[in-house]
């Protein structure tokens, strides 16, 4: 670095000027722009260095090249060329600031033959990038450079140093081979701990800081069935080049003693029991496909509590049938009240082991909450999940042989991500199928669960649109079921995803501030609703006029990914189709009480009280996430006059 702030503003200019001409002209050759360069050098002087920046220089060229010249043997075999090179700099004994000095002297030297990246190169390192525009008045000046220091705080370029004319019989000092050389030396002559290095056990500093004898052999940890065996320490240090290089065997890469090792044995070996499944730890979903994780979730200083507060975090619901959030999380919130009422401060712990190969298990989450923190959310979670018109989808229970409506349910926080990692794909003949692809994390899920942070509203924001994109077409199917009652083009299994993913848009919604007691009549949920009205009356058109003869899709399902993404053009378009129907269902009559006149006329009222309450100019001109999630749900919304038929 050069300072130029103090040369005469003409022939700074002239200098300035002229490198820049040649820098942007690729056709000139070498030696005008490499005399420009040197022009601009010799009307420059030495930049100033600060005392921590000559320290550190100091200490590189000079106390480090002592001590190695005072620790290394003297015969040094393969590293002699090394062992020259510290000599050199050991009688050289350069400072920092002739040391840069002969470092710039040596880029603009006449003698040297650069090529046209190089001398660019090297007009940046001596008086950064040259813009005239800009900084012309400023170029070189302190200001400048603390100005460049800032802007790229933390970028470091380090500088070797090697023999001009090294012997060849040996490795020069920058070879991959020196590097190896010069460990094994250090190793050799400094062994590590107070004994040899082929000891197993020394004693000496542990990873928690405690003087101790170093515990060579873990023992083995529980039997998991979703993992295997949980071992507390797993490395194979001969194949880690890192460890190979420091010479770190066996407990020597995890220096622990045998109290502390003992203890995290026996916490493990606790919690994650069989006896402890859904109390201390519980299977769930995992990062990787067909594989399960172990969550592990206590009171810290009270693990041997029975409440069931793995199972509150990590349960999941496989049907309708099997107990939900609310259900699961009664008794465990009755418990965290009483405690937290006696201890303010009481925490909870989640971890979470997920398996890295057949043999490695890795820790992927470690939280710690408040419980009190842990209430409010579970609370709110439970608000969330009810944040949602109801939605009813029939479902058949095989222990009674019938069919049972089914509207709500509140996942499982951990429910967030198995339920947004599976991608559906429709089949004309097997129907809708999954794929896992992780999008979100068992960590990401607490976050939505636990925290209020804006690092969580954006997860929550990422997670609403995950859910809307892998779950539009899968919700638009059974909005289409809703209205015809053909229940079998989606197996249980997708109709029950489908619930969760509904619960789980009341939830995410009521975390951006959005409650259905107002967004329920916002413009954007009466079109969905009016799409689904749309629907069961082109559906009872076709029952009565077209005698049962179904179309391959109804009217407003046709139109709902028209209105996902353009609202208002799939208003026009409905406005011209649902002409018709409306003409037929003003004039239907019948005798017959099983015709459904009822029905008719419910939907034809209805869809002209929507039509009132939305207002094109209230419209959004571009949907959010939060819009279409909110446009689903006002397509799916029951209708009370048609949702409770017996199936």
């Amino acid at each position: 670095m050069r300072r130029i702030d103090g040369v005469a503003a003409t022939e700074l200019a002239t200098a300035i000027e002229k490198l820049m001409e040649l820098g942007k002209n690729k056709k000139a050759g070498i030696p005008e722009p490499a005399g420009a360069l040197r022009t601009l050098f010799d009307l420059s002087e030495p930049q100033s260095f600060s005392h921590p920046q000559e320290r550190q220089f100091q200490r590189s060229c000079s106390e480090l090249p002592e001590e190695l010249d005072r620790e290394l043997p003297h015969d040094l075999g393969g590293l002699k060329n090394f062992g020259t090179l510290i000599k050199v700099v050991r009688s050289l004994k350069p400072s920092l600031a002739s040391f840069a000095e002969s470092i710039a002297a040596l880029l603009v030297s006449p003698n040297a033959d650069p090529e046209w990246r190089a001398v660019l190169l090297f007009q940046e390192i001596l008086f950064g990038a040259l813009d005239w525009k800009k900084r012309a008045s400023e170029i070189g000046s302190d200001g400048y450079w603390r100005e460049k220091a800032e802007r790229e705080k933390g970028a470091k370029q380090p500088i070797y140093l090697d023999l001009a004319l090294p012997d060849t019989n040996y490795c020069r000092v920058a070879h991959a081979k020196t590097s190896m050389l010069i460990n094994e030396v250090l190793f050799k002559i400094k062994p590590k701990g107070n004994g040899s290095t082929t000891d197993t056990t020394f004693s000496t500093e542990d990873a928690f800081g405690e003087k101790t004898v170093l515990q060579d052999k873990f023992p083995v940890g529980p039997k998991v069935a979703e993992l295997g065996n949980i071992k507390l320490f797993s490395v194979n240090t001969n194949e880690v080049q890192a460890l190979q290089r420091y010479q770190l065997k066996g407990s020597q890469a995890f220096p622990v003693s045998s109290a502390h090792v003992q203890k995290m044995s026996d916490a493990l070996l606790y919690l994650a029991s069989e006896d402890k499944r859904g109390i201390t730890c519980r299977a769930i979903p995992s990062a990787l496909p067909d594989k399960r994780d172990l969550l592990i979730a206590y009171l810290e200083g009270e693990p041997e509590d029975r409440t069931a507060l793995a199972e509150m975090f990590g349960g999941e619901a496989k049907s309708f049938s099997d107990a939900d959030f609310e259900a699961i999380a009664h008794p465990v919130l009755e418990m965290l009240e009483g405690r937290a009422a006696v201890n303010p401060d009481l925490n909870v712990r989640l971890l979470s082991f997920c398996p890295i190969d057949k043999a490695k298990k890795q820790i992927s989450l470690n939280r710690t909450f408040r419980v009190r923190d842990v209430i409010q959310a579970a609370r709110g979670w439970e608000a969330g999940a009810r944040n949602v018109p109801a939605v009813s989808v029939w479902f058949y229970a095989k222990n009674t042989k019938q069919f049972v409506l089914h509207s709500h349910t509140a996942p499982c926080p951990l429910e967030l991500a198995s339920v947004a990692n599976r991608v559906w794909s429709a089949d004309a003949k097997s129907g809708f199928s999954a794929n896992h692809q992780r999008a979100i994390s068992v960590s990401d899920a607490c976050d939505v669960f636990l925290s209020d942070s804006a690092l969580a509203r954006q997860k929550v924001q990422f997670a609403l649109g995950l859910l809307v994109a892998r779950m539009r077409a899968v919700l638009i199917a059974l909005g289409a079921a809703k209205t015809t009652r053909d229940w079998k083009l989606l197996s249980d299994t997708v109709r029950w995803q489908a619930v969760k993913a509904i619960a789980l848009f009341g939830i995410l919604l009521r975390g951006l501030g959005h409650h259905k007691e107002h967004f329920m009549r916002e413009p954007i949920t009466q079109v969905g609703r009016l799409l689904a009205l749309a629907d069961g009356l082109h559906q009872q058109y076709c029952k009565h006029v077209r005698k049962g003869e179904s179309p391959s899709q109804l009217l407003g399902n046709a139109l709902f990914n028209t209105a996902l993404e353009q609202p208002i053009l799939a208003l026009a378009r409905l406005a011209e189709r649902l002409a018709p129907y409306q003409a037929w269902a003003r004039t239907f009559q019948s005798n017959d009480p099983d015709a459904g006149v009822g029905l008719v006329k419910y939907f034809l009222a209805e869809i002209g009280s929507c039509t009132a309450l939305i207002r094109l100019g209230d419209l959004p001109p571009r949907m959010s996430d939060v819009d279409k999630a909110k446009l689903l749900l006002g397509y799916l919304a029951d209708h009370p006059k048609s949702e409770t038929s017996e199936q």
